[in-house]
């Protein structure tokens, strides 16, 4: 018999500038709200969140349950004083931290928490985490005391992804195209193997304890968007691969 030579995979079409513009474009809008986001469960809202929400950001869905969220977000914060801003205070901590009566409901911001068999911090998820960061040469911002699998910094690391895709399609080259490409691959992968684990279960558990402080206000709301855009996000990148 003869050797028949292998097939080799064709190369993909570049992308045309429009599309590439799109792309771009696409890849900065998910990087802003991934940054919003981990802005908001890093600290607590101050005058400076508050004003971005009502007069900077920026975003569009056809998703009725993530505009609908946000909306409450910017409503619940519209007008927020000082004591309204100290009660959202008390909430952050008593929520997240545990720090209020121990019958209160908190939900913990850990992928550990909700993944390990024990439901404590600093288990297999974080290990992991810290290696997809390693990989990518990241580390967290060492201000931020924190685990690694806090999330607010696996919402960080994929606003980071984002941002570099949308420069590497910048580049306006086919290895910058084949770059972005590879950039989803791998936050497709990072929201399949993290994200999309626990956050759901995580929102839940903050819009039934945020919830006890008397509204329908902002950390419940917050929980309603985190949780649609997380399974949105990986929808729309999923699709993308296709």
């Amino acid at each position: 018999m003869s050797e028949v030579a292998p097939e080799t995979a064709a190369a993909p079409k570049p992308l045309d500038a429009a599309t590439r513009a799109a792309l771009a474009d696409l890849m900065a809008s998910r990087a802003n709200v991934y940054r919003l986001l981990s802005r908001c469960y890093r600290s607590e809202v101050d005058a400076a969140l508050a004003a971005e929400l009502a007069d900077e950001f920026a975003f569009a869905s056809d998703d009725a349950s993530l505009t609908e969220a946000l909306d409450a977000m910017r409503a619940a914060l519209a007008g927020a004083d000082d004591a309204a801003l100290e009660q959202l205070a008390v909430t952050f901590d008593r929520v997240f931290f545990g720090m209020g009566p121990l019958t209160a409901r908190h939900a913990f911001p850990y992928e550990s928490v909700y993944t390990s068999d024990r439901g404590i911090m600093m288990q297999d998820a974080y290990a992991q985490v810290v290696r997809a960061y390693r990989d990518q040469h990241l580390a967290k911002d060492a201000s931020f005391t924190e685990p690694e699998d806090h999330l607010a910094v696996e919402l960080a690391f994929m606003a980071t992804l984002a941002d570099r895709a949308a420069t590497f399609l910048g580049a306006n080259t086919a290895e910058g195209d084949a770059a972005a490409d590879e950039t989803v691959r791998q936050s497709l992968a990072f929201a399949q193997g993290h994200l999309l684990n626990w956050v759901d279960r995580f929102c839940v558990d903050l819009r039934t304890a945020a919830a006890v402080d008397g509204e329908d206000g902002f950390y419940v709301a917050l929980a309603r968007f985190t949780d649609a855009f997380v399974r949105e996000d990986a929808a729309l990148l999923d699709d993308m691969l296709d």
